[in-house]
């Protein structure tokens, strides 16, 4: 499963174009009522809307071979999160990845994330995306794609029972009550309770409001809404 793209509503467009051009250095096209971040083969696509409760998480895709000069440059510009006194944060063995957490516009929490299975994904990254997204002098990494996109539900287990049999999207390694991860190393849904809060922050809610996602899926042209303002299609 790949994720194509994520779209969500920001209250400023303007500032948060800005962000993910000048702070994280990734192509962004703006137009009147919203902009489009390119990151890898992925877009996050950004509409104007008024504010909403909680936060959106996104975590973008680099080689592990760019993890340590990400880590360097990445905490020259914006303050990074911790868990156990840590700014590098280890997946589970099933998980096999390194990650930086990072808040971003209006509250997203963001998340660089190193898995050993995109070791040889550099390779294989298209010349124009190469382009936009390669590691330039200053340390900057390749963004190989939007590699998860959290979506808060109020069921969670039945969130992925409708996942599975509408989208046939599986399950990866993680299935609760609370948080289940679906799809593969290429891109995953993380369906987590409305409640939980986002690790590794102490307080970040997940979002009450519009989300799109659109991935690759086995399953066709399918769209599926879980809750009020998140929806899947697969493409």
């Amino acid at each position: 499963m790949r994720i194509l793209s994520a779209s969500i509503t920001v209250h400023d467009v303007a500032e948060a174009a800005r962000f993910y051009r000048n702070i994280l250095l990734l192509p962004v096209e703006e137009s009147p009522n919203g902009a489009v971040v390119t990151i890898g083969a992925s877009r996050l696509v950004m509409s104007a809307g008024e504010r909403f409760d909680g936060a959106h998480h996104l975590a973008f895709g680099i080689p592990p071979s760019d993890f340590g000069p990400a880590h360097e440059w990445l905490a020259q510009r914006v303050p990074l999160l911790r868990s156990g006194g840590s700014e590098v944060i280890l997946g589970s063995d099933e998980w096999s990845s390194r990650s930086l957490y990072f808040e971003g516009p209006e509250g997203i929490i963001l998340e660089l994330i190193a898995r050993d299975a995109d070791a040889a994904a550099a390779s294989s990254v298209t010349a124009a995306s190469a382009r936009s997204t390669a590691s330039g002098t200053g340390g900057n990494p390749r963004m190989l794609s939007i590699s998860e996109v959290g979506i808060g539900v109020a069921d969670v287990l039945g969130a992925v029972a409708k996942v599975s049999r509408e989208l046939a999207i599986p399950v990866f390694y993680d299935l609760s009550g609370t948080f289940a991860s679906m799809g593969s190393h290429d891109g995953l849904l993380i369906l987590v309770h409305e409640d939980r809060i986002w690790f590794p922050t102490a307080s970040s809610r997940p979002a009450h409001g519009p989300l799109a996602v659109e991935i690759e899926s086995p399953a066709g042209n399918a769209r599926l809404q879980l809750g009020a303002e998140a929806s899947v299609a697969g493409g």
